[in-house]
């Protein structure tokens, strides 16, 4: 089974890390990963959710960065293999 580094790594500029807003407003990131539904378990959706908050904490230095539920097929409506991962980052302090 794959890890959730390697879904990260592989993943990393069709989930949306490559291509993260920039500015200083508070504002929520939202990353698409494809996980097969045989292997979404729930332990794995939330490393692959932490896995993207530490890359998304070196994105946005000093800014709070917090992860709302997770929404995949299996653990949200059973639809597909895809899972959106939704993230608030707080202000920039200035």
């Amino acid at each position: 089974m794959k890890g959730a580094q390697a879904y990260v790594n592989d993943q990393w500029n069709t989930c949306g890390l490559s291509r993260l807003p920039q500015d200083a407003q508070a504002h929520t990131v939202t990353l698409h990963f494809i996980v097969p539904r045989d292997t979404q378990y729930t332990d794995l959706l939330q490393r692959i959710a932490d896995v993207a908050r530490s890359h998304l904490c070196e994105a946005y230095p000093g800014r709070t960065v917090t992860c709302e539920p997770i929404a995949g097929s299996v653990i949200g409506d059973g639809s597909g293999d895809g899972i959106n991962l939704h993230y608030r980052i707080g202000p920039a302090d200035n």
